[in-house]
């Protein structure tokens, strides 16, 4: 098989594996619809949020990546970038809670809950497995 014929043959599988919602714009266009609805006319804040923490969240580990193999120094000019993009992130996290409808708090203490349930000794690394 070529190169060419062998991403030619990805491409129709990444094809035949995207569900409707992710190639036809009408479709999507009404799942929208739908979810826009269902969050109270809140879907652009939390479609917003949703790619602004991704972002913020890729531009953190860009930079701790740097700083751990690309030489980068750690020091409080790059410490203080650190903790501007957590604090977009924490933006981008008050305004999901907003489209949710949820308070910070409550999401805190939905994650307090999670973590002691899975941890209710302490950090174990049985779920690291």
């Amino acid at each position: 098989m070529t190169e060419k014929d062998f991403f030619q043959s990805y491409c129709k599988f990444a094809d035949f594996t995207t569900s409707e919602y992710g190639k036809d714009d009408n479709i999507f266009k009404e799942k929208t619809g739908k979810l826009s609805a269902a969050l109270n006319g809140n879907y652009s804040r939390l479609d917003n949020a949703v790619s602004g923490i991704s972002g913020e969240a890729g531009e953190i580990a860009d930079l701790w990546k740097k700083i751990k193999f690309h030489g980068k120094e750690f020091n409080e000019e790059n410490k203080e970038m650190l903790v501007k993009e957590l604090g977009d992130m924490f933006w981008y996290l008050a305004q999901a809670s907003i489209a949710l409808n949820v308070s910070m708090e409550e999401i805190i203490n939905k994650n307090i809950e999670k973590l002691k349930a899975r941890h209710p000794n302490g950090f174990s690394d049985k779920y690291m497995k």
